[in-house]
């Protein structure tokens, strides 16, 4: 009986140690951080004392990069080339991975004129750590044919074109890049339809 209490303690003991999942938690999202390095040398170039410390960004560095990157109210910085852009997709397959470009997100994009795919002139609202596009309205015949399977959202730049809607994210020089793919469930837009979308980023 002893021999049986000893291994469920055992097993209790295992599970104890063993780090709790959950994939809604906060802790599973990315976070910012820099990593600093302090490194002493002596007078001939021998390493004494080595530190590296990984450190916060603050509200205020999160917020001026933030701002360098979003068109915002802010007159601080030029919203001429910022990320301004919500454009919708219909690829089969939504390119998310890290080499993705606006040219790439383009051309797996088969909706072509008269569809105009993207919203640009977006006036993103900003906290020091978010950067909010507000719902934006994609709807049937302005931005795509009826029984449009939207499948991926592109955020870009769209060069001088405005408000649109216009087709495709822009890839003039000095333009915003793409900044961010995302894969959607696929949702079909039929006649009469619209769809609205919100984009968040979040530097914590």
């Amino acid at each position: 009986m002893l021999k049986f209490i000893g291994f469920g303690l055992i097993f209790l003991a295992f599970i104890m140690i063993i780090p709790a999942t959950n994939s809604n938690t906060q802790s599973d999202l990315p976070k910012m951080y820099g990593i600093a390095t302090v490194v002493l040398k002596d007078s001939t170039g021998n390493i004494l004392f080595e530190n590296v410390i990984h450190n916060e960004v603050v509200n205020t560095g999160t917020d001026f990069m933030l701002d360098q990157a979003f068109r915002d109210t802010s007159t601080d910085t030029s919203d001429g080339n910022q990320v301004d852009t919500m454009c919708v997709t219909n690829a089969v397959a939504v390119d998310t991975s890290n080499t993705a470009t606006a040219a790439s997100f383009n051309i797996d994009n088969t909706l072509t004129i008269p569809s105009l795919n993207c919203i640009g002139d977006i006036v993103f609202s900003r906290t020091d750590t978010t950067a909010n596009s507000g719902a934006q309205t994609f709807s049937e015949t302005t931005h795509f044919p009826a029984g449009t399977v939207v499948t991926g959202i592109g955020i870009c730049g769209n060069d001088t074109f405005g408000a649109g809607p216009f087709l495709d994210c822009k890839i003039a020089a000095n333009q915003a890049p793409l900044l961010a793919v995302i894969d959607t469930a696929n949702v079909t837009v039929s006649a009469g339809e619209s769809v609205d979308i919100t984009y968040e980023l979040t530097l914590d």
